[in-house]
């Protein structure tokens, strides 16, 4: 069953993606929907957790964690420098363009493998709003973040701590793990991501189902294998 509206398809992403995709290909406009609520998923909790933490406890883990072999005066400079304003802006402006960016990057791949289905009409415009309703899961992150902030016994709390599905919460890396950033990014909405793809490249393309499940793997498969190598190398 196909939803009438983007709020409704929104939710029934997770439960009837296939309806979603037929509708979302048939209507214009109504991904403006799922970009408002995965930056709001993506944004909040970052905005609670530093209205949350103790600044000074989360200062000085910032500068022990990134700069303990520094001089105690170069470490100084360095707290001096971190001002919760100006880290709190700057960190939400990274966040919101780095999904801008993140889900440009994905669109474009999309875009270019699906021009080789000669049947496939969507454009550029059309599998850029499709990556903000694979991006939608995120909502996982988003629930599981407030539930820790609302239930945290203290405000001296690292930020990985905000996402205890991750493997990087499992395996106990801290943010100083060289190893920390790539086991973040596993976690249970990247493989429902992956899933809605495929859902959409089989509603949007001609592709077999082998094909369609290689495009949806490749591109996560490819960041997280170099990733690896470049954490190995160094």
């Amino acid at each position: 069953m196909q939803p009438k509206n983007p709020l409704q398809a929104s939710l029934q992403i997770f439960t009837k993606p296939n309806g979603v995709f037929e509708a979302v290909n048939n209507n214009d406009n109504w991904s403006w929907i799922p970009f408002v609520l995965v930056m709001s998923f993506v944004l909040l909790p970052l905005y609670l957790y530093y209205n949350f933490v103790d600044f000074e406890w989360y200062r000085d883990y910032i500068v022990n964690s990134t700069a303990g072999n520094l001089s105690p005066a170069e470490q100084n400079n360095i707290r001096a420098q971190i001002r919760p304003d100006f880290l709190v802006v700057g960190i939400l402006i990274v966040a919101f363009l780095f999904q801008v960016i993140v889900n440009l990057v994905l669109a474009a791949y999309l875009n270019l493998v699906a021009k080789t289905d000669e049947e496939c009409i969507n454009g550029f415009t059309d599998w850029y709003g499709f990556t903000w309703w694979i991006s939608l899961p995120s909502v996982i992150s988003f629930i599981t973040a407030i539930l820790v902030l609302a239930l945290a016994g203290n405000n001296q709390m690292p930020i990985s701590e905000l996402n205890p599905l991750a493997l990087s919460y499992w395996l106990g890396l801290g943010e100083d793990s060289k190893w920390f950033g790539l086991a973040n990014l596993v976690k249970p909405e990247l493989f429902f991501s992956i899933y809605l793809i495929a859902v959409g490249l089989s509603h949007w393309t001609k592709f077999n189902r082998a094909k369609i499940y290689t495009v949806a793997i490749a591109p996560f498969a490819i960041v997280i294998t170099l990733w690896f190598l470049l954490i190995v190398i160094n």
